[in-house]
């Protein structure tokens, strides 16, 4: 992976704030006339693309909330047997920690960065009233090649 510019270093650390690409590259120090091209171009870029799926892991790594915390959570509410717990909230707490077990075979976690990424901009894009068009912040698909790099 080469190096980013300053501009496109920026851009990475504007886009995963709101996921807004057009903004970012204005933010970033590109012009107002051109952000939308240059922001779909930029999210094109197997290096971009690298560095917000890094910035990202880096995010999710330094939130307060992990997987730990979540799963002893979601097993304190399945065994808790207090008066304000329900029924209901304990087979939906043994529910969660099942899938996130793996013991339902026929479900199978699908969601990656890019469809969590992808969500987040068509919402952006939707509230935006018709200021851009709906497609100017779509991320194609990251893929990895066989060294594990993202292109």
């Amino acid at each position: 992976m080469s190096e980013l510019t300053t501009k496109q270093d920026r851009f990475v650390e504007e886009y995963v704030n709101d996921f807004n690409a057009s903004r970012a590259a204005i933010s970033a120090g590109y012009s107002e006339k051109t952000a939308r091209s240059i922001a779909s171009e930029l999210l094109t870029k197997p290096d971009i693309r690298s560095a917000i799926k890094l910035h990202l892991d880096k995010l999710s790594t330094e939130t307060f909330i992990n997987r730990e915390m979540i799963l002893t959570g979601l097993l304190k509410e399945a065994m808790d047997r207090g008066e304000r717990s329900t029924s209901a909230a304990r087979v939906n707490a043994w529910d969660k920690l099942a899938k996130v077990s793996g013991l339902y075979l026929d479900v199978q976690v699908t969601t990656t960065v890019d469809d969590i990424i992808r969500d987040i901009t068509a919402s952006n894009a939707a509230n935006r009233n018709g200021l851009l068009p709906k497609d100017n912040c779509r991320m194609p698909p990251l893929k990895i090649d066989a060294q594990g790099e993202y292109y």
